[in-house]
């Protein structure tokens, strides 16, 4: 076994040590005497500590005011989820997936923002939402009237002639030919999420349950690209050679920029980020707008706004990150379940609250419900594909 295995094992299992997740929560000057003595005593895990203590502070779990209480029903649902994982995996390496119950399970930053006294109150039992996980799909690029599988994560690159190379991990690789005179569809479901190299070198993330249409080589004078959902793109910069994404009822126009476009056909209102650059949007009514960094847009049947935002809200989730401000339950839900391929009905009975933070998304569904569980003030309930959320039981004021 080389140095590098000894030094991960050494590292994964710092991160399952009891002492080590009650010193990080808690912070105490016992603790912190203990583990002074730990450093005199074995200076060679100095570099084992550093890393593991880096790795937990990634989730920032004391960045905001979370009580003594609330931390000990954190690090008792994260000793329970290591303890379950072990028995369910003794033959895996667990270290990597330590890590991941840790970031699902403490890295909800959510602050409370209580709208009236519900820590007080007595729930209504009749406030509960009802998810559950769907049946699980395919991505898949339809093109030159065949329709091909692709593995999650998998990255499509297109190159000059109609080719395209799909890589699914590290070194899977394949090479296909694209329709010339039509457009190829790429569709992703709820659950999985791709990204795509444009021929003319334009990155485009696409989120759960979006679909994208596009050519295998632009035109000289135009470059069109068509989407349902939700994308991030990277567009690269042609003088002179407009870049239109066709999204609903809008056309965004742009030269070499980067922006997030949310346009699910089922959802009323319809978002463009812009990070940088600047882009031109129509509306089918005939409105027009311009956006400059920072800005969003926002247009439903009713009405258009526009407004300076933290940008980091809107293309998180190209790097497994959701991040809210002042979101209601339903709103965190609603991405949640495009997330991870999860329906949750009636998500408006337990809006009573808002929640303001980072939520990192792990592979474990179960690790993100516990923690949206704890630091919202519900319990979470999952048998098979059922998942149940109800307000926790609260005793009444004296």
């Amino acid at each position: 076994m080389d140095i590098n295995t000894n030094f991960s094992r050494d590292v994964d299992n710092l991160l399952q040590n009891e002492e080590f997740i009650k010193w990080r929560l808690f912070r105490t000057k016992e603790w912190e005497d203990y583990w002074d003595n730990f450093r005199k005593e074995n200076p060679h895990m100095e570099d084992v500590l550093q890393e593991a203590i880096s790795r937990f502070n990634a989730v920032k779990i004391n960045y905001y005011p979370i009580s003594d209480t609330e931390k000990k029903e954190i690090y008792s649902s994260v000793k329970h989820r290591i303890e379950q994982h072990k028995r369910r995996t003794r033959m895996l390496r667990a270290g990597s997936v330590a890590a991941v119950l840790l970031m699902g399970l403490l890295s909800v930053i959510f602050v409370k923002e209580m709208k009236d006294n519900a820590r007080h109150a007595i729930p209504d039992s009749t406030a509960m939402i009802v998810g559950k996980t769907l049946p699980d799909e395919e991505i898949y690029l339809i093109t030159a009237g065949k329709k091909m599988p692709l593995r999650h994560n998998s990255h499509i690159g297109l190159a000059e002639g109609g080719k395209a190379t799909i890589t699914a991990g590290t070194d899977t690789k394949k090479e296909i030919v694209l329709a010339k005179t039509e457009m190829s569809r790429l569709v992703v479901p709820y659950g999985k999420r791709t990204h795509i190299t444009l021929s003319d070198g334009t990155e485009v993330w696409l989120n759960s349950g979006t679909r994208l249409d596009f050519p295998s080589e632009f035109k000289e004078k135009r470059r069109e690209i068509y989407v349902d959902g939700e994308i991030y793109i990277d567009v690269a910069h042609r003088a002179h050679i407009p870049f239109i994404v066709h999204a609903s009822d809008m056309n965004i126009l742009v030269e070499g920029t980067a922006f997030n476009i949310t346009a699910y056909k089922e959802d009323n209102c319809k978002t463009v980020v812009l990070v940088r650059g600047k882009v031109k949007i129509e509306a089918a009514d005939g409105y027009q707008a311009e956006l400059m960094p920072n800005e969003k847009i926002e247009m439903t049947e009713n009405a258009v706004s526009k407004e300076k935002v933290n940008v980091s809200e809107y293309i998180g989730w190209k790097d497994g990150i959701l991040e809210f401000n002042s979101a209601p339950l339903s709103e965190i839900l609603k991405k949640v379940g495009r997330y991870y391929n999860v329906q949750f009905d009636e998500t408006s009975k337990l809006n009573d609250q808002t929640f303001s933070g980072k939520l990192f998304l792990s592979n474990h569904l179960d690790s993100v419900m516990t923690s949206i569980s704890i630091l919202s003030s519900t319990e979470y309930e999952r048998e098979n594909n059922a998942i149940r959320i109800r307000k926790k039981t609260a005793m009444p004021m004296k």
